[in-house]
């Protein structure tokens, strides 16, 4: 068994992880320190915390693989049995994905996110697609920055680049370049207001 290198350690995968729940927590609740209460209802009924969950436990069990892998194999296992019932009832699937620290799912349902590179504290919410397309006479795959939130029925295809502090608005088709701090949207995107501020709306501005 062979698995890819997702050149992320172990320790950072903890911390990634770390960082998605922080901001679940604080978008849920407004504080890093919910209750234990808060915490179990979160883990419950969070869809999409459980596939960001599942997402990241991909990625520890390359490591795990990578480093001792007969002890790997029982994670690996379970990974790939959650993942695949996340791709059965939540239709989700973002496991080749590179996704950095802070990521948030708002809604678990239809997303697809081929293996491309996404920032820091991404958020996106249902029916979803990030992948592979055709922009600009390039075939290629999208670039995501820092800090970029992406709307529901979205779809961001070819050799794109999402600026840093980006958002993007619902229902938006997006197969052209996107600045720094825009905001855009349309079909085909373009640009409405520049130096927007999406902090607030990424859950990361209390």
């Amino acid at each position: 068994m062979r698995m890819k290198n997702s050149g992320i350690s172990l320790k950072n995968n903890q911390k990634n992880f770390r960082s998605d729940l922080d901001k679940y927590y604080m978008i849920g609740y407004g504080t890093l320190k919910p209750s234990i209460r808060q915490k179990t209802i979160m883990w419950i009924y969070n869809f999409g915390l459980h596939c960001v969950a599942i997402y990241r436990l991909g990625r520890l069990s390359e490591r795990l693989y990578m480093r001792i892998s007969l002890l790997a194999l029982p994670v690996i296992l379970l990974h790939r049995l959650l993942d695949y019932g996340a791709r059965i009832i939540h239709h989700v699937y973002i496991d080749d994905a590179k996704v950095g620290k802070g990521f948030y799912i708002g809604h678990a349902a239809t997303i697809y996110i081929g293996p491309i590179t996404i920032g820091e504290n991404c958020s996106l919410t249902h029916n979803v697609t990030i992948g592979v397309g055709h922009s600009e006479g390039k075939t290629g795959m999208p670039e995501i920055g820092n800090n970029v939130w992406i709307g529901t029925g979205s779809t961001i295809s070819g050799a794109v680049r999402i600026g840093n502090n980006v958002t993007i608005m619902n229902g938006s088709v997006v197969s052209r370049d996107v600045p720094d701090g825009c905001l855009a949207g349309g079909n085909p995107a373009r640009v409405i207001i520049q130096n927007y501020d999406n902090i607030k709306l990424l859950g990361i501005g209390h």
